[in-house]
């Protein structure tokens, strides 16, 4: 079975986790259907990007039953936060800040992400459903992490070699 150390879910988890602790704000997971937006102040999170930062790195490992190959890269993983509600701007300015700091990089050192950037939040406000301006201030975050794709592998344990003598086993043709 191939697996993949690190999943989108976990990148979520942990961005979400540090949200939540810099903001109090519910944070959610763009995209995902039947989610109604919520009722109080909130952030949604959206994978935007996903670029190699480097080749593959092959290792392998040969254990009795069977062995694998992992294959590593580094990634930079490309978020986009919106921040909604009266404090929307505050807030993605207080995160742009923070994902520029040691704080965040403490923060999140256990995580299978690391900070790498921000870009800068800009004013993105909509008009909601009911045709009323609803407040919504956009950052894009960009984060490494570093996935290992396993792939199951046959080694070969042992050999048995013996001689054949090839010209009477399979004599040559007239030439």
């Amino acid at each position: 079975m191939i697996t993949t150390s690190v999943t989108e879910d976990d990148l979520m988890a942990a961005l979400g986790g540090f949200l939540t602790s810099v903001t109090g704000w519910d944070i959610n997971q763009a995209q995902v259907n039947d989610v109604p937006m919520s009722k109080r102040d909130f952030i949604m999170m959206t994978s935007i990007t996903d670029v190699a930062l480097s080749t593959n790195r092959n290792s392998y490992t040969d254990t009795p039953s069977v062995g694998t190959e992992d294959i590593a890269r580094s990634v930079r993983w490309g978020v986009q936060i919106d921040c909604y509600g009266e404090r929307a701007k505050d807030v993605a300015n207080t995160i742009a800040t923070l994902m520029r700091s040691e704080y965040a990089c403490t923060y999140l050192a256990g995580s299978p992400i690391k900070p790498l950037y921000a870009g800068e939040p800009h004013n993105t406000t909509m008009i909601n459903g009911e045709q009323l301006y609803e407040s919504r201030w956009t950052a894009d975050l960009y984060f490494q992490f570093n996935p290992v794709v396993s792939v199951p592998m046959q080694f070969m344990d042992n050999i048995n070699v013996g001689l054949v003598e090839v010209d009477a086993k399979f004599p040559p043709e007239n030439a």
